[in-house]
């Protein structure tokens, strides 16, 4: 296994490992049959903003972090961070040597603050973004609908020195 950026070229290669990730867990916004391909938008996105994902020896995608970041002058320094890890490779220290790298990333690009959503029953995400020094800043009340119920989200970010 290896950690290192995902490039245009591997567009389909992201989306197959979302679209398993989406069926493996409910705390992915998307829904298994929701997340829908197209390359073009795919490219342009991987284009624009950083992805870093875990990759075997043949080039399989089991996991991401993406980084989005504004066009707009007043919160340019934000980055907002989408991740996902396939569960057989979970607990193998992989997602946290895809937020390393993606922290110095920021660092070296001048961004201020990196921003993330976590549904509030997601406990273990919860404990390991606070390991990596994410602090709650808030809570979105009933923000997520799922199993036919409401859940909260928090706000959680780290501030880069």
């Amino acid at each position: 296994m290896r950690i290192e950026r995902i490039c245009p070229d591997e567009a389909e290669e992201l989306y197959t490992c979302m679209k398993k990730i989406d069926q493996e867990t409910q705390y992915m916004l998307y829904l298994p049959d929701e997340r829908s391909f197209d390359k073009e938008v795919f490219i342009d996105d991987i284009k624009r903003n950083f992805y870093i994902g875990v990759k075997t020896e043949d080039n399989e995608i089991l996991g991401y972090l993406s980084v989005h970041i504004s066009t707009l002058f007043k919160v340019k320094h934000i980055g907002y961070i989408m991740t996902g890890l396939v569960n057989n490779k979970q607990q193998q220290g992989l997602s946290t040597k895809m937020f390393d790298e993606t922290i110095r990333w920021a660092k070296r690009k001048g961004l201020r603050r990196l921003e993330l959503n976590v549904i509030t029953s997601n406990t273990p995400a919860i404990n390991f973004y606070e390991k990596l020094g994410f602090k709650i800043e808030g809570i979105k009340r009933e923000s997520i609908y799922m199993d036919e119920h409401y859940y909260d989200e928090l706000y959680m970010a780290m501030i880069l020195d």
